[in-house]
């Protein structure tokens, strides 16, 4: 089971050798492992966001942040074990800040329990407390062959003696699924259970792991490796992947265990998130040395087509990358749209043709679900976003608000880099049925706390620029479709 959160945090005021700065974040990952006659072994992993902790000079002159953590873990209302922690930050005379990475690890029988955290930043000087809770189901080993849950690490090295380890090895936790150009191995590690059982001690099995194109399930590349294992009651599987080569795009890294007959007999996964910059360059020296010849690039004949197919291209480019389909929209030099055509989906994808096959679906969705008056549906608020961050997990359309403009909210689990965000569009001409992105949650998108008030303005004069309740039926309805998606 995992768990992953930030936590909101309260204002505090810091020591005098430290600016003014928000409360602690932290980022809490639960993994479940199962200890042979013992059962299962659970590991609370969490992160302390740098920059949001204070930073005193310690006793040796050295700056260092300090927190402390008690982890509860309860079960029908009683406390069934905790620990009390001082988590120290690294000593630098630097003034960059550092994340703080902790683990516990906590015996537990299987059941439905509630995980509790409390923090105090020990350099704080009013030392505010901060609570997180969340529920943390413990589920037994299931009969016959299965997975545990797959861990992402920073790296894997060798425990020293007395620490809690895996084997003789210990997983430092990567608490994320989102893996930028900076990070180019992704380290992973998993335990499998049940072959002795299933298959007979030291009888030979395969054991294999991959990447695969998320929404495809297709095996990516040359990432794949067979291994011949043999039957024991678990197996470790300690492995990594140099990805600095893998391209922007949603993947799965998936563990499988097949017989010696090929017949897969488990399966466990887990999604992790890409983003590598472009690798091509756009100058037209470097793109004219791209042979076109046997590419889909070099087969179209259109030059319109083509500027219309690069025009759509805008809600996934990046600014350096829009600046190109503007200037491509305009001249319709027909090679450079070929040879930047092929560039954008090269550094997106081994399998150029493939990317941009599937993408031209999605835009062919938004034009039929979007479009209105004179823009096709890419060129819409809502085009862009559904195009950027793929389609919401929940869209709440209200159309016919006596006191409202016709509003929609959509809510995303993830949103790019960001998990449970937001966005609002509104319709503010009755005439048209162009909706507009008033709000968004994510970073670098338009940001507007007074949306309510706006969507509400029809019949309503708000003239105070602070934001204000709407104290109407329509207005609570709105923000309880905002703070509870369905």
């Amino acid at each position: 089971m995992r768990t992953l959160a930030i936590l909101p945090l309260l204002l505090i005021t810091t020591l005098a050798t430290d600016p003014l700065r928000a409360s602690v974040e932290v980022v809490v990952e639960t993994k479940t492992f199962h200890i042979p006659g013992k059962g299962p072994r659970v590991e609370v992993n969490m992160a302390f966001m740098g920059g949001t902790m204070a930073v005193s000079t310690n006793e040796r002159g050295f700056r260092q942040s300090r927190v402390e953590v008690l982890t509860i873990i309860e079960k029908d209302g009683a406390i069934v074990d905790f620990t009390k922690t001082i988590v120290e930050g690294e000593e630098h005379l630097d003034s960059l800040d550092m994340d703080l990475l902790h683990q516990e690890f906590f015996d537990l029988m299987p059941g439905d329990h509630t995980l509790t955290l409390e923090v105090r930043d020990l350099h704080s000087l009013d030392e505010p407390v901060v609570h997180f809770k969340a529920p943390l189901a413990i589920g037994s080993l299931p009969a016959g062959i299965s997975i545990s849950d797959v861990l992402f690490a920073e790296r894997i090295e060798q425990a020293q003696e007395g620490e809690i380890s895996k084997y003789g090895y210990r997983a430092i936790p990567l608490i994320s699924d989102y893996y930028p150009r900076t990070i180019s191995t992704l380290n992973f590690y998993a335990e499998v259970y049940g072959t002795e059982e299933v298959f007979g001690a030291d009888e030979m099995y395969l054991l294999s792991y991959q990447l695969e194109n998320m929404e495809k399930g297709s095996v990516v590349g040359a990432f794949k490796r067979n291994i011949r294992a043999k039957a024991r009651a678990v197996e470790p599987v300690m492995a990594s992947f140099d990805i600095a080569s893998l391209p922007s795009g949603n993947y799965l890294l998936a563990i499988e265990v097949r017989d010696q007959k090929g017949d897969l007999v488990a399966r466990g996964d887990r999604m992790f998130q890409r983003n590598n910059p472009v690798r091509f360059d756009y100058d037209l020296q470097a793109m004219d040395e791209i042979d076109l010849s046997n590419t889909f690039a070099g087969a179209f004949t259109s030059p319109d087509t083509l500027a219309e197919f690069i025009r759509c291209l805008r809600p996934i480019a990046d600014p350096l990358e829009r600046k190109i389909i503007d200037d491509r929209w305009k001249d319709r030099n027909e090679e450079h749209m070929k040879r930047f055509f092929y560039s954008f989906w090269a550094n997106r994808s081994t399998d150029p043709e493939l990317a941009w096959k599937d993408y031209r679906e999605q835009v062919i969705k938004v034009n039929r679900l979007f479009g209105c008056r004179l823009l096709q549906g890419f060129e819409t608020d809502r085009g862009y976003v559904f195009l950027k961050y793929g389609a919401p997990n929940s869209m709440m359309d209200r159309l016919n608000e006596m006191d409202a403009s016709p509003y929609s909210i959509w809510h995303y689990y993830r949103a790019g880099r960001y998990t449970n965000r937001r966005f609002v569009f509104y319709q503010p001409e009755l005439a048209s049925n162009c909706m507009e992105l008033i709000h968004s949650e994510v970073p670098g998108e338009v940001n507007n706390p007074r949306w309510n008030q706006i969507i509400h303005g029809r019949n309503n004069a708000f003239r105070n620029v602070d934001v204000m309740p709407v104290e109407q039926i329509s207005g609570e309805r709105a923000r309880e479709f905002f703070d509870l998606p369905r």
